[in-house]
């Protein structure tokens, strides 16, 4: 009987699920490794937390936090590294935005468009006058 490869690696793949993380952890020169473990499951120490997404120097950038969110969402996949018009405007980098904004906020709408005005809002605050 010949068999497709991909029910090989199927059944290959299935196995590993089924036997879980004691395949990878055994070792064959420790001698505890033939032992059965004596914890009971709530004994097991629990799998540590997975580490944030975002950073924390993220959430003082506004727009990193609220902005950026939205036009990797909205605008891409042309503005986003790769797409064809990123090297003409490249919606990563906040001075382009900013000189952008106007054209954007034609855009976007409801929420999308009220994070990008609160944000060039922000910047128009921060900038002294002359």
């Amino acid at each position: 009987m010949i068999t497709r490869p991909r029910t090989i690696l199927a059944a290959l793949l299935l196995a590993g699920v089924a036997l879980g993380p004691r395949c990878a952890t055994t070792s064959r020169t420790h001698p505890a490794a033939s032992e059965p473990s004596t914890l009971a499951p709530s004994a097991l120490p629990a799998p540590a937390a997975p580490a944030p997404l975002v950073q924390a120097s993220s959430s003082s950038d506004p727009f990193r936090s609220s902005v950026r969110p939205v036009l990797s969402t909205r605008c891409a996949p042309c503005h986003e590294p790769g797409g064809k018009m990123y090297a003409r405007l490249p919606f990563d980098d906040p001075q382009v935005v900013s000189a952008n904004s106007t054209a954007m906020l034609r855009r976007l709408k409801g929420d999308d468009r009220a994070a990008l005005e609160r944000w060039v809002t922000g910047l128009a605050a921060a900038t002294p006058s002359r």
